[in-house]
């Protein structure tokens, strides 16, 4: 899920573009160029305080590909299943973008997501792009904007798409003795003009590196509109744990 890293998408987004995207921004100017990625496994794929997998367990996946200059591209995949009437799909997050070094203590990055669920019909009704932007000071503390000029979404008025969305998120990493982290992190989704209304949504816990793998247990919530605005259900107010394996 989306540790410090939104994401485990917890909080942050998409448990894996922003992982690499994110990444960056501790060092952006060192990091070596190359391939990467990770495999992961979810008990609820949550996004920005919902759930996309009906509260049940997700598999993840994510390849990218970073250059020395900063730039980076990649592919995440997820299952979800949007609601509790539909099937076991896929989402697809093709993500690209630039980071780098604007001081000795700051770091910052822009990019671009396309987010597509293919075996869902219309596609027209939940496929969406976004822009976003992040600062990061020292790796520890990281502020961001994402904003969707074709968000869709549905809610307890419909489905709803075609209407810009921002999102404004902060977020804490503060690594612990023993490898272990606290990672923190609130966002608000001003949803005014897709349904009038917006929602605050927050994530907290610990994560546990061992080798070329983690362990990520957050407790995350949101607010009491996102409850009046989604489907009973979809709002997360639960611990999720997240193993992954990255290479």
């Amino acid at each position: 899920m989306d540790g410090y890293l939104e994401h485990t998408r917890v909080f942050w987004g998409r448990g894996g573009w922003l992982l690499p995207a994110l990444a960056l921004l501790a060092a952006p100017s060192v990091r070596a160029a190359g391939w990467g990625g990770s495999l992961a496994a979810t008990s609820d794929y949550v996004f920005r305080g919902l759930t996309l997998s009906d509260n049940r367990p997700s598999l993840q996946g994510d390849l990218h590909y970073y250059a020395e200059a900063g730039w980076y591209a990649g592919l995440w995949a997820a299952s979800v299943r949007r609601s509790p009437e539909a099937s076991a799909s896929a989402e697809l997050n093709l993500y690209g973008g630039h980071a780098w070094r604007l001081a000795d203590s700051w770091t910052a990055k822009l990019g671009y997501v396309h987010y597509a669920y293919p075996g869902i019909a219309p596609r027209s009704r939940y496929d969406y792009d976004e822009f976003n932007g992040a600062l990061a000071y020292r790796g520890r503390v990281f502020a961001g904007l994402a904003v969707s000029p074709d968000a869709a979404a549905e809610s307890r008025y419909g489905s709803v798409t075609g209407r810009t969305v921002p999102t404004y998120w902060l977020a804490l990493h503060q690594p612990l003795p023993l490898a272990v982290s606290f990672n923190a992190g609130a966002g608000y989704r001003d949803m005014q003009w897709l349904l009038h209304g917006g929602y605050w949504y927050w994530n907290a816990g610990l994560a546990y590196d061992f080798g070329h793998a983690s362990f990520d247990l957050s407790y995350i919530g949101a607010g009491g509109q996102a409850r009046a605005l989604f489907y009973e259900g979809a709002v997360a107010d639960r611990w999720v744990g997240t193993l992954a394996w990255h290479f």
